[in-house]
């Protein structure tokens, strides 16, 4: 049984507990028959024994008292942990607590005496061995006290121990489950947000009777099977979050034609990386939402994506109106952020907070012409590299 098991130490199955326990007692049994096995020892070396027979003789002498003795020990260990402790500590009832456990001292103690006057000295005459003790109350008493604390501070201090890990652990089990609320909850704002905007766009193309209709679609439920297959998970190949962004800034280009320029650039080995999945979608909703979208004339959108040791560098760049930015608030970081559609880059920044704290930086530029978004991401270094197949990116003519 190894002693590191968790099912040893916490478990509350009779066969552990009986274990554990056993360990306890076992060295509390070693350490007081070692500890006062001197004085007997050294009283057969007077008697003219053998340093070998008198070493036997004083350990077993001390090893049958400390096995006497053990119950009076159990009334206070046992009393602290397991009548006082549930009842008042995490109530707060602390001076509960310390009556409880100088009544308890004081059982424990009148138990002790009874057991040396009663049990020890007899046996112990009847051996015609000798015992360094007292033989007044007061000396049993103190000595009976004495014993008990030490064993029952011991114990006191194991299941404070405990009780404290058990604790933090359902602490932290407690963050760990809102955490994983939460980050849903954001997931889910980004799903609703995202298709309402899309099928924006598909609804201006119909009522256009455009041609490009069925490719919409057919994009749409690329994306779609995306968000609802794939981004269950927590982290995704960085190459599927590439291959979903090529197929959105497809779709728009399909919505806006020649009207809008797009240049992407991609650079490093962006093979095995992995990230948090549709962290970069809602700078790219904001871009065509808050910058193309509000341009009559020619739209522009600058892209670069870099990956260098395990560091995302993300760059943003979209032509704005400059009448937008005529009516930005004063201290507003975007146009978006002002308005009803800005929870995309509210909840980016939630998000990078949540899963990557201390770990990135974010800067968001709004300019007179133009809005900048620079990301820098440093990536936990992890070697497990998954074998899947990119997302595919559905190349359609514009």
């Amino acid at each position: 049984m190894q002693l590191s098991n968790n099912n040893f130490i916490f478990s509350n199955h009779l066969r552990y507990r009986l274990a554990r326990h056993g360990l306890f007692w076992g060295v509390v049994w070693l350490y007081f028959t070692v500890l006062y096995g001197v004085f007997p020892i050294m009283d057969f070396l007077h008697r003219g024994y053998g340093e070998t027979m008198a070493f036997l003789i004083g350990f077993l002498s001390s090893g049958v008292d400390a096995i006497i003795f053990m119950p009076a020990h159990m009334i206070l260990a046992y009393g602290i942990i397991y009548v006082l402790f549930p009842r008042y500590l995490d109530q707060g009832q602390y001076w509960k607590i310390v009556v409880g456990v100088v009544v308890f001292s004081v059982l424990s103690a009148f138990a002790s005496s009874a057991l040396s006057a009663w049990v020890v000295t007899p046996l112990h005459n009847w051996l015609s061995t000798s015992r360094v003790r007292g033989g007044s109350l007061r000396y049993l008493l103190m000595a009976g006290f004495r014993g008990g604390i030490t064993v029952a501070g011991f114990v006191a201090a194991i299941k404070l121990v405990k009780i404290w890990y058990l604790k933090e652990q359902a602490y932290r089990q407690i963050e760990k489950e809102k955490f994983h609320a939460e980050m849903q909850l954001l997931k889910s704002q980004i799903h609703p947000h995202f298709l309402f905007n899309t099928l924006n766009n598909l609804y201006a193309l119909t009522l256009q009777k455009s041609e490009q209709s069925p490719a919409v679609v057919l994009k749409l439920s690329q994306l779609l099977s995306y968000m609802l297959y794939d981004c269950n998970a927590s982290e995704v190949l960085l190459e599927k979050e590439i291959a979903f962004m090529k197929n959105y800034i497809g779709l728009e280009q399909l919505r806006y034609g020649s009207r809008l320029d797009v240049s992407m650039n991609f650079h490093g080995n962006l093979q095995g990386i992995q990230m948090a999945p549709l962290l970069l979608i809602p700078f790219l909703e904001n871009a065509f939402k808050h910058g193309t979208s509000e341009q009559l004339e020619q739209a522009w959108i600058f892209l670069d994506l870099a990956i260098d040791d395990q560091v995302l560098t993300f760059k943003l760049v979209n032509s704005r109106d400059t009448d937008a930015f005529a009516g930005t608030p004063a201290g507003a970081t975007s146009v978006g952020a002002t308005s009803v559609g800005g929870i995309g880059l509210q909840n980016v920044r939630k998000r990078l907070e949540l899963l990557y704290p201390g770990r990135y930086e974010l800067k968001i530029q709004p300019e007179e012409e133009t809005f900048l978004v620079d990301l820098t991401l440093r990536l936990p270094k992890e070697s497990v590299v998954l074998k899947e197949n990119a997302f595919p990116v559905v190349e359609m003519p514009v």
